[in-house]
């Protein structure tokens, strides 16, 4: 990349709400899951047999320590990328979808996969220079929609809650059922209340 398009990069790549100094890569799947199994000759519309996947894109981006022309913090000024760390970690921790912005485009209902930060003191970066490698899938949205049922449902469903009202009525009153006709206690199904007076029983000594 010259001097020329790295200057013009700044600013036009965001990854959700950080800005990126550097684009370096992005890279946009869009995968496909096909049948395995035969499908009828002479049939040309085959869509039923493929299914479109969610779109994947991978983003490699650089942040500096310092400003465009690396004269407003100074050279050994970190804040710049703990604050870039910091938004990473905050994303990460929200798991809301975000928008990633790129001069190729514009991805919108992403949500990241993966997420790796990573800065080195090689020759070239001099540890001044934060590494982003982020991964995302496009979240499918779907809307739920309101339908009017049909006369011959609606009348099936109305009839079916009255039908289980009328067999909840004919249940027996506990006690009623398994009293003896002469309700003498003891007899089996004989209930009787808490402190109520059972009925009255003549008792014969011989």
């Amino acid at each position: 990349m010259s001097v020329f398009s790295w200057f013009f990069s700044i600013g036009q790549s965001k990854l959700g709400y950080l800005s990126l100094d550097v684009l370096v890569s992005e890279s946009l799947s869009l995968p496909s899951k096909v049948t395995m199994y035969p499908v009828e000759d002479g049939n040309e519309d085959i869509t039923d047999h493929i299914t479109a996947g969610n779109e994947e894109l991978t983003i490699v981006g650089s942040i500096a320590s310092g400003s465009a022309f690396g004269m407003e913090f100074g050279s050994r000024c970190y804040s710049k990328m703990i604050d870039a760390i910091d938004q990473l970690r905050k994303m990460h921790k929200e798991r809301k979808m975000v928008t990633v912005v790129t001069g190729l485009g514009k991805y919108e209902d992403m949500a990241f996969t993966n997420l790796s930060i990573d800065r080195n003191n090689s020759p070239n970066a001099g540890g001044q220079w934060l590494s982003i490698n982020a991964s995302l899938r496009k979240i499918r949205k779907v809307s739920l929609k309101e339908a009017d049922l049909p006369p011959d449902k609606a009348e099936t469903g109305a009839s079916g809650k009255g039908a289980a009202g009328r067999t909840g009525a004919t249940a027996k009153p506990a006690g009623k059922s398994g009293t003896s006709g002469d309700g003498v206690p003891g007899s089996l199904g004989w209930t009787q209340a808490p402190g109520a007076r059972g009925p009255e029983v003549d008792i014969v000594k011989h």
